[in-house]
């Protein structure tokens, strides 16, 4: 019994510490990781530190009221491994969906920044604007941009708090498209311009044709992680099968589960995962 408390401990330490590194180690001041998952998943009021007070008390709370249901501390133990990595995972997820709606609104914000400087219009008062009339996504970035930029009068500095607002991979490299474009002119303005805006395109094209044929990968595997799951908890509320896993024979049984599981879950997700653009350095 003390083995697998102790291998379920191990398990919660090593999600905790996968939660920790997976955002980077380019800043290596504690948390750094996870206040830079938090606010690329556009949680401004989450950091590093409250999203592991998150997990811990998800995690704590699960063992209280999966030990009160069933009477079973191994299973309590294992359904609070999973309490304490939700907290991570969802962050993770937002962040995805949040890449997600921010590269089907680039083009657009860009195209409009196009049509403003073919009109006259300069570059910073074109992309200023995108803060009223641009796509819904990208408006409280630019916002941002157009205070920042009508106080200190630099475009770079601007685009240095775009860049910081909004968090995005496809983000960063527009700011530095649009730096380039500025410091440029002339002719070649809505040349860069154009060639971001087909870079952008073609990238979001590629990636919802791969993610449409994995979509059904993606779907199994967390059903097949949850299903059974799900059903040994159905099955414990009943006190003899809560006795049947207090046993050192059920300890092992639901620890070479939560194994099985974790490992097979994990292979799925990664034979349809797409790479994710990286973040530039600041």
């Amino acid at each position: 019994m003390r083995s697998v408390v102790a291998v379920l401990g191990a398990l919660g330490l090593l999600l905790l510490y996968d939660g920790l590194t997976a955002a980077g180690s380019a800043n290596h001041r504690p948390l750094a990781g996870l206040d830079r998952l938090a606010a690329e998943a556009g949680l401004p009021v989450m950091s590093g530190a409250r999203m592991l007070l998150a997990s811990a008390g998800g995690g704590l709370a699960t063992l209280v009221v999966v030990a009160g249901v069933t009477a079973s501390f191994v299973l309590a133990s294992a359904f609070s491994v999973v309490a304490v990595w939700m907290p991570f995972a969802w962050a993770r997820a937002r962040r995805r969906s949040r890449a997600h709606s921010f590269g089907e609104a680039w083009p657009d914000a860009i195209a409009s920044v196009i049509a403003g400087v073919r009109a006259g219009v300069s570059l910073p008062e074109t992309c200023a604007s995108l803060a009223e009339r641009g796509p819904q996504e990208l408006r409280p970035g630019f916002t941002s941009f157009a205070a920042t930029y009508r106080a200190s009068g630099s475009f770079h500095a601007a685009l240095d708090r775009l860049k910081s607002e909004l968090s995005d991979p496809v983000g960063d490299r527009v700011v530095v498209s649009l730096g380039l474009a500025h410091d440029v002119g002339g002719t070649d303005l809505v040349r860069v311009l154009r060639t971001l805006s087909d870079f952008v395109r073609e990238d979001l094209r590629v990636r919802k044709e791969v993610q449409a044929r994995w979509s059904w990968t993606v779907t199994a595997a967390r059903v097949a992680a949850a299903a059974p799951w799900i059903v040994l908890l159905l099955m414990s509320a009943r006190p003899e099968a809560a006795a049947a896993f207090n046993s050192s024979t059920g300890a092992i049984v639901v620890a070479t589960g939560a194994a099985v599981t974790t490992l097979g879950y994990r292979l799925m997700l990664r034979a349809a995962r797409l790479p994710e653009p990286g973040r530039l350095s600041e």
